[in-house]
């Protein structure tokens, strides 16, 4: 009995482990886990609360309002913002935005929606990327940590989370850019899978095109630099160009690219080669813009900010992988070169942009998901890959400290938040709400956690390779648990008396009355109110436009008087300016123009923010304050 027993006890066991072993071995099983597990990943990076917040000024808004009006005006060719033509980019992400509007409405989660989509696919094509570059002989279990940890690195660091949840165009470039390094690696890398090369031959040319419609020609030229320093550096140049079928990805390049850039030329001319290859392009790279300039090393802290926690490791993956030693990896299979093909990418785009006289933290965003596959890779490295230095782990466990340390510090500060914003006058309510509702203590925590989680990694003996679980585990809990709590605050506290103000100014405008934005450029104004914004610094520059308008205005008017006689002023008067404008500010700024109280008509205030209808000539014409 007792063995009868045994041997259904055992046939049971068996059938257990018998089942586990098909979960194992079952493909279609695999890719479903993998979906939901990777879409599971993208939403807690990208769509948890994505609409929340209204439109960011200032970029934010100004982008997302050159789609609305392409979908408005159904004019997929020309962009305009604020009643101007607009050629500062190429089309991509304004189509993109104008399309999730058409299919799913006008909202911010609908405005945010392809960037987060454009995010998520690098996420799924790494993991894929992954997968499919490790040999068949490599132990399954192996390939599958490694694919998840790089899903995990590429989704979760402040670069890719941060653009991927912002619609403009930085997330649009280097997603596109991303996904057609993966497509060359992929064409380099898989000689005895032809299916894959070809598969790789046609995302090289069509996510480059992308690319080159989403911010223009760099979308061509930093690929095609990666690839050819990596190719130089490998020895490998002109018989992997050789292998390509140039003709043919050049055909497709061109027509994925080039239709809009011809329509636009056809239509605009001028206005659109020069402003947009002229001043955007040329101009941007040669001189400095907008007043962005930055020494040599401008973009150096952003590496590291882009990348926390990751970037602290990137050292070590750098040293780890050796590149100096060209000879050795040059006889290397060519699936094992993944690693140093990372670095020749985040080495070549952190040079391009450090070159350019106009600099930017998003410029740089291509390099971050290079960096995250370096460090991921540095964990569990592809077959073929240096082995680890021999010695001891003390610059491991040197950076874990450091890291550690990092983390704990970032958790008073975290404590501590509510005191520093107290300081901004614009809010002056905002650290009051932030106090009360507890996500500054939440924070400390969850960083205080990762910090604490370090400590067995670091006093346990043998390699220290689990430094990334603290990490992963801190940035999950701060998008579970602050970002639940803190975008709903951010929103009520911070951009919705903006919102609120905007949307009225759009709803109590007269025909034809002004509104003027006087102090900051809160760009998200012309998209809520829906009407053109005049944007001023100064009290000085805000006058002299009236004044300079209304003489305009009176010129036209005599011109046409004068070539009428007893006709109907109807055109006319459609055309002049109302007696009153809309003035749109902080108190502080408004009050500058030294007004009557008596004149102003205040038509409501948000927190410090006004929103006045004052004569147009007693504001022209007060003298200076």
């Amino acid at each position: 009995m007792v063995q009868l027993r045994d041997h259904c006890l055992n046939d049971s066991q068996a059938s257990v482990l018998k089942s586990r072993s098909s979960l194992g071995r079952s493909p279609w099983r695999r890719a479903v886990i993998s979906l939901v597990g990777l879409g599971m990943l993208c939403w807690l990076a990208f769509f948890n609360h994505l609409g929340t917040l209204s439109l960011m000024d200032k970029t934010e808004a100004l982008f997302v309002e050159v789609g609305h009006q392409m979908l408005l005006r159904n004019d997929w060719v020309t962009p305009y913002w604020n009643n101007e033509l607009f050629f500062d980019y190429p089309v991509w992400g304004y189509w993109m935005v104008g399309l999730s509007f058409r299919i799913f409405g006008v909202s911010e989660w609908a405005a945010r929606l392809p960037v987060a989509l454009a995010a998520s696919s690098v996420v799924f094509a790494g993991f894929g990327l992954l997968l499919t570059i490790a040999g068949p002989d490599e132990e399954n279990g192996q390939r599958w940590r490694r694919a998840w940890l790089t899903a995990a690195v590429l989704a979760l660091n402040p670069g890719w989370v941060g653009w991927g949840r912002s619609s403009v165009t930085d997330m649009f470039l280097a997603s596109a850019i991303s996904l057609s390094l993966f497509g060359f690696f992929l064409s380099y890398s898989q000689q005895a899978r032809p299916w894959l090369r070809r598969f790789g031959y046609v995302a090289m040319p069509v996510f480059s095109a992308i690319a080159v419609l989403a911010k223009g020609p760099v979308g061509l030229v930093l690929p095609g630099l990666v690839i050819v320093v990596f190719l130089l550096l490998q020895g490998q140049l002109w018989v992997v160009l050789r292998q390509m079928p140039m003709l043919a990805m050049t055909v497709l390049f061109f027509a994925v690219a080039t239709p809009w850039y011809a329509l636009a030329a056809q239509a605009h001319g001028m206005a659109f080669l020069g402003g947009f290859f002229g001043f955007s392009n040329l101009e941007r790279y040669t001189s400095v813009l907008y007043g962005h300039a930055g020494p040599w090393y401008f973009y150096l802290p952003w590496c590291l900010l882009l990348l926390l926690p990751w970037s602290f490791y990137w050292p070590l993956a750098v040293a780890r992988l050796g590149y100096w030693r060209l000879g050795w990896w040059r006889e290397q299979p060519r699936v094992s070169q993944f690693a140093p093909f990372c670095l020749v990418w985040f080495l070549v785009v952190l040079l391009f942009f450090s070159a350019a006289a106009t600099k930017l933290a998003g410029y740089i965003l291509p390099l971050v998901p290079a960096g995250a596959l370096l460090v991921s890779l540095y964990w569990i490295p592809l077959p073929g890959a240096p082995p680890r230095a021999i010695g001891p782990d003390w610059p491991q466990r040197w950076v874990g400290g450091i890291n550690a340390l990092v983390l704990a510090v970032m958790a008073m500060a975290a404590a501590l938040a509510p005191r520093w914003v107290a300081t901004d006058p614009a809010y002056p309510d905002f650290a009051q709400a932030l106090e009360s509702s507890g996500l500054p203590l939440v924070l400390a925590i969850v960083l205080a956690v990762a910090a604490v989680g370090f400590f067995p990694l670091l006093v346990h003996d043998g390699s220290p390779r689990w430094f990334w679980a603290p990490n992963l585990l801190g940035f999950t809990g701060l998008l579970l648990l602050v970002v639940p709590g803190l975008a709903p605050l951010m929103q009520a506290q911070r951009q919705q008396p903006l919102k609120d103000l905007a949307v009225l100014a759009g709803q109590v405008s007269e025909p034809n009355e002004e509104l003027l934005v006087i102090g900051y450029l809160r760009y998200s104004v012309v998209y809520y109110s829906k009407k053109p914004v005049s944007y001023f610094d100064s009290v000085k520059g805000a006058r002299e436009h009236l004044r300079n308008d209304d003489t305009s205005s009176n010129k036209k008017s005599a011109n046409n008087t004068s070539r009428s006689s007893g006709g109907s002023a109807a055109g006319s008067a459609e055309s002049a300016s109302a007696s009153t404008v809309l003035l749109f500010g902080e108190e502080r700024n408004l009050r500058r123009f030294d007004l009557d109280p008596s004149s102003v008509q205040t038509i409501a205030d948000r927190g410090n923010h006004r929103l006045w209808r004052v004569s147009r000539a007693d504001l022209a014409g007060s003298p200076q304050p």
